[in-house]
């Protein structure tokens, strides 16, 4: 995780896939494995490899929010919108706490012109993040 964190994408992705090989991995840190391998391959400029990952995090663990939001972002960065959003609609719905996909979705309700519906999104990320709230005065 250090090597991803550290912007050396080639290093990370060799590490994971060695985390990777060993077998007897829960679901759910197999799923975490395979998406942040994903992540580093995004980076090093491989988007259809990557969607493999995140695909197979998700057949790991069915509605992995973080996986089902990085295939909604693949899906963005190509302008597809009407990929993207149903991506980001599964992780919410499957995770309502993952601010990221609140936040994501928001970007694509936009493009698509629903600006209702990104603020309201954008609003929720906000809220889930903790930023931008309101918080009385001892004074109120």
């Amino acid at each position: 995780m250090r090597a991803l964190e550290g912007g050396d994408f080639a290093e990370a992705e060799r590490a994971l896939g060695a985390l990777l090989e060993g077998s007897g991995l829960p679901p759910g840190e197999r799923a975490f494995l395979l998406n942040k391998r994903g992540v580093a391959i995004v980076s090093l400029g491989e988007r259809e490899r990557a969607r493999e990952y995140f695909e197979a995090a998700l057949a790991a663990l069915p509605q992995y929010p973080a996986a089902l939001t990085n295939l909604g972002n693949l899906a963005l960065e190509r302008g597809d919108t009407d990929q993207a959003v149903p991506y980001y609609e599964a992780a919410i719905a499957s995770d309502e706490s993952f601010a990221l996909a609140h936040l994501n979705l928001s970007a694509a309700y936009r493009k698509q012109g629903r600006l209702g519906d990104a603020v309201r999104s954008l609003r929720k990320a906000q809220r889930l993040e903790g930023r931008f709230t309101w918080k009385p005065s001892k004074r109120s």
